[in-house]
C-alpha cells in the first residue's frame, strides 16, 4: 500500500478518526508493515501487549485455549484495529490470534502513538474525549441490555444499578 492508502485506512478506524492527516502520515510511515502467510500466530493469550495491529488485508482469527480446549471467538477482516487497548496502556492479550489467510497488517507500537500524542497534545485531548464518549455509550448500552435481560428474567434491578 502507499502512504496515502495507509492514511486513508487509519482515518477509517474510530481510534484514529479525529487525527489530522499530518499525524496519521507520521503513524503510517512509522508503523511496521507485516505480510504473513496463513496459520501464522500473531500473539498468544496472556502475553504482554504493547502493539496494535491495523488489518490491511486478509483475516485474523481470535481464540482462547483452556485446558487444551480451543474455542474460536471471532474473525477480523480488513479495516479492523486489533489490540486497541495495547496502544493506550500496558495490558495482557485476552486471546490468541493467528492469520486465516495471507494477511497484511500495520504494526503500531504504543511508544509510537505516545510520541505522536506528546508532540501534538491537542490530539491527546481529542483522544481522551473520544474514548470518554465511547465508554459512556458502552455503559449506556450495557445498562439497557441488563434491563432487557432482567425484564425477561422477571427480576428487578438492584439499587446499585
Amino acid at each position: 500500500m502507499t502512504l496515502g492508502q495507509d492514511v486513508h485506512l487509519l482515518q477509517s478506524i474510530p481510534l484514529f478518526a479525529d487525527f489530522p492527516p499530518e499525524q496519521l502520515r507520521l503513524i503510517a510511515f512509522s508503523a511496521e508493515p507485516l505480510k504473513l502467510p496463513p496459520d501464522t500466530t500473531l500473539f498468544r493469550q496472556g502475553s504482554e501487549a504493547d502493539t496494535g495491529y491495523v488489518l490491511v488485508s486478509g483475516a485474523v482469527a481470535f481464540f482462547t485455549e483452556t485446558n487444551g480446549e480451543v474455542e474460536e471467538i471471532a474473525i477480523a477482516g480488513p479495516g479492523a484495529l486489533i489490540g486497541e487497548l495495547a496502544l493506550l496502556c500496558p495490558t495482557m492479550r485476552p486471546t490468541s490470534a493467528k492469520t486465516v489467510e495471507p494477511t497484511e497488517l500495520l504494526a503500531v507500537e504504543r511508544r509510537l502513538l505516545r510520541r505522536v500524542l506528546e508532540e501534538y497534545p491537542e490530539m491527546a485531548e481529542r483522544l481522551r474525549l473520544a474514548l470518554s464518549n465511547r465508554l459512556a455509550t458502552m455503559n449506556s448500552d450495557l445498562a439497557r441490555t441488563r434491563d432487557r435481560l432482567l425484564a425477561i428474567d422477571g427480576s428487578e434491578p438492584d439499587a446499585a444499578g
